[in-house]
């Protein structure tokens, strides 16, 4: 087995010890998503995950946070997650925590017991891309689940003790679909716990169905201003308590607060209302630099 698709990893885990889990996307059907086509998946052994944290482990510390790279290592069957973890436990035994990236569909497929006994193995926060609340934008971009799906299964993670950070991107209903989306998808976050809800703009990536779509006039993209009035409108509707973090290039504006701060929450508020009361359409299409769609 011979990994060839470049390793990517969450801003987040910029620290911890990355380790080459999977490649490829074992659903690889979302319109927008361009990350994981063209390689098939593959996942490493635990002989090879041995091999690999064997010659790293001495460059971090005891304790280090763990990272599993691919698209989504939580679809490999549960006996393959115990053969990481415990390779893991044993080359580190002392290590913080192990984290991942998952669909809603991976999680579905473990039952209640083994969420529980993957935590208590070291498996403790995924990556989860959630992407929106509207379920018709969710069947747009062929997500392959819907609102309730999302919110049933990241409450069975909050009993069986995982945290998750939750993905969403703004402007990915297209022209007109702003505010509802914004509107729907904190709905969709105030029924579920969340540690982290992180940000993108939507992008129009160079060979994707979606760029087909648009090609075909079945897409329109939103513009900067309804991406920012989308986000005004979801800060707004967001409760729960939640870190928001959208400090990202592909985001036409970068915050990162606590939802629990209201004097934090209602300076980002007002500056969004400065930003929208006091920039032109052409000078909030310039915020964001969306030219990476052209060459991927």
């Amino acid at each position: 087995m011979r990994f060839t698709e470049p390793a990517m990893r969450p801003p987040q885990e910029a620290e911890s010890l990355l380790l080459r889990a999977t490649q490829g996307c074992t659903y690889n059907q979302c319109r927008f998503c361009y990350v994981s086509r063209g390689y098939p998946f593959l996942a490493a052994t635990p002989e090879q995950l041995d091999a690999k944290v064997t010659s790293l482990r001495n460059r971090f510390p005891e304790n280090t946070p763990i990272y599993l790279t691919g698209s989504n290592p939580f679809a490999v069957p549960v006996e393959t997650l115990h053969g990481w973890l415990s390779t893991l436990r044993q080359r580190l035994p002392r290590f913080h925590r192990v984290s991942m990236q998952s669909r809603i569909g991976d999680i579905a497929r473990k039952s209640d017991a083994e969420l529980r006994e993957l935590q208590a193995l070291g498996l403790r926060h995924l990556y989860i891309g959630t992407e929106n609340g509207s379920d018709s934008v969710l069947r747009l971009m062929n997500k392959g689940q819907t609102s309730a799906e999302i919110v049933e299964q990241l409450l069975r993670l909050d009993a069986a003790g995982i945290t998750y950070t939750a993905f969403y991107i703004l402007g990915m209903g297209g022209k007109g679909m702003g505010r509802a989306c914004g509107e729907a998808t904190a709905q969709m976050f105030n029924k579920v716990h969340p540690r982290l809800v992180t940000t993108t703009g939507m992008t129009v990536f160079a060979r994707t169905p979606l760029a087909e779509m648009v090609k075909r006039g079945e897409f329109t993209e939103a513009s900067e201003r309804e991406k920012i009035e989308e986000l005004q409108t979801f800060l707004k509707t967001l409760t729960a308590d939640v870190f928001y973090d959208g400090i990202h290039y592909l985001n036409p504006l970068n915050y990162r607060f606590s939802n629990r701060d209201a004097g934090a929450k209602q300076r980002v508020l007002e500056d969004i209302d400065d930003v929208l009361r006091s920039c032109t359409d052409e000078e909030l299409e310039l915020m964001a630099s969306r030219q990476l769609k052209q060459s991927l």
